[in-house]
């Protein structure tokens, strides 16, 4: 997880699209991120959300740097204030129908599964398998629903000492839609191929 939070901040800094008053404001708010200003970079996310309200990818971030902070918490009442925190904000939302958003919401349900897999795992697998599932029913070309549903699979089974070629050969899929992925909207989620990279390498 910490690999793809590297990739999504090394990403989104060395992007460049014509600089809007919105767009200079998520830039402002992804440099918060990398220097590790959460709470900043997510007071200023919701200030941008608030000014954009018909546009979902503020909110989108902010849930993000959120959730992907949680996974890096080595503190666990910090930690679970990040993940509720992420969660409500991802539950009071209309984006349900929006892949992407699902992929988000999956990795806040892992985050929370991974503060405490021996008693949640049974609960919460199921729900974000069913996540990631419904992700790519809405948009089968989406790698990065190709890609998270692949991997937790793969952490799955390696716990159980289980096979994982099926999976390895879902993230291949997905490195090639990754290297069909064309970004046209500043921001749009578009992080992953180097994280189906590594893990590729991985593979046997």
């Amino acid at each position: 997880m910490k690999s793809i939070i590297i990739a999504i901040i090394c990403f989104i800094s060395s992007s460049t699209f014509a600089q809007s008053n919105y767009e200079k404001s998520m830039g402002q708010a992804m440099g918060l991120w990398q220097s590790g200003e959460i709470q900043k970079a997510s007071a200023l996310l919701e200030r941008i959300a608030q000014a954009e309200k018909d546009n979902w990818i503020p909110t989108y971030y902010q849930a993000m740097i959120l959730t992907t902070a949680a996974f890096r918490e080595k503190n666990k009442e910090t930690q679970a204030k990040y993940i509720e925190s992420a969660e409500d904000i991802l539950n009071n939302s209309t984006q349900d129908n929006n892949s992407e958003w699902l992929v988000l919401r999956a990795m806040n349900k892992t985050a929370l599964m991974v503060t405490d897999p021996m008693t949640k795992a049974k609960e919460l697998s199921p729900v974000i398998i069913g996540l990631y599932k419904k992700a790519l029913a809405i948009t089968p070309s989406n790698p990065r629903a190709m890609l998270g549903l692949a991997e937790f699979q793969m952490n799955a089974k390696k716990y159980f000492n289980q096979d994982s070629s099926k999976e390895c050969e879902d993230v291949k899929k997905a490195l090639s839609l990754f290297n069909e992925e064309k970004v046209t909207v500043p921001f749009s989620p578009s992080w992953g191929k180097d994280r189906a990279e590594q893990i590729l390498k991985e593979c046997k």
